[in-house]
């Protein structure tokens, strides 16, 4: 199926966008698609020679909670994909005033390191992986790592119950019920929301 047919959008604040280089990658590069959130935006660059999806990867994009656009690019010469997603990137980082976004190029080709060096030395937050996958468990690691810090080595089981209270609880009150519900202990909830406080600052 034509990947122009499917176009998937939301309204949502966007804390991570997925620059995919469907030419490289092909549907291996979109490992991990249906872990996204709807802070999670993937946009797709691809060609007539790269523009088909598997009816699985069609599904899990239906699935997925991210946001999806499509870039259509004109080969008409060597590595146009790759200027026009590298101009793309430039794009979306330039209007970060906050640097508060990552942007994650998904290719196995080596050539976006030095668009990942160049945006790093500005402050942004950048990185070049060869599949969504390896990115998330990448970014899971480091916030658990994170949570774990903060409520100290005492806490440690309840980290993981934390992680995903953060990720899909847009509210400080909604992370608060989210870590009610699994933990059944209203003494311990109230200590690990006071610990965990500074990473509710993005919280409504």
């Amino acid at each position: 199926m034509a990947i122009q047919k499917f176009i998937k959008t939301k309204e949502k604040k966007i804390m991570n966008v997925y620059f995919i280089d469907y030419e490289n990658v092909n549907v291996d590069g979109l490992k991990g698609v249906g872990r996204l959130t709807d802070e999670d935006k993937v946009i797709f660059f691809y060609s007539e020679k790269a523009s088909r999806l598997s009816f699985g990867l069609h599904r899990r994009i239906i699935q997925s909670n991210a946001n999806f656009e499509y870039r259509k690019v004109a080969v008409g010469s060597q590595n146009a994909l790759d200027f026009q997603l590298a101009s793309c990137v430039g794009y979306e980082l330039g209007k970060d005033e906050n640097k508060k976004i990552e942007a994650v190029i998904v290719s196995k080709d080596k050539g976006y390191d030095s668009v990942v060096n160049y945006w790093t030395k500005g402050g942004y937050k950048i990185s070049r992986v060869d599949d969504i996958a390896s990115e998330v468990q990448s970014s899971k690691s480091t916030k658990i790592a994170e949570i774990e810090s903060l409520i100290g080595d005492g806490n440690k089981n309840y980290s993981s119950d934390i992680y995903e209270a953060l990720r899909e609880r847009k509210s400080k009150s909604g992370v608060h019920t989210y870590l009610s519900q699994k933990i059944h202990d209203n003494q311990k909830v109230s200590e690990l929301y006071k610990l965990i406080k500074p990473l509710l600052a993005d919280k409504s």
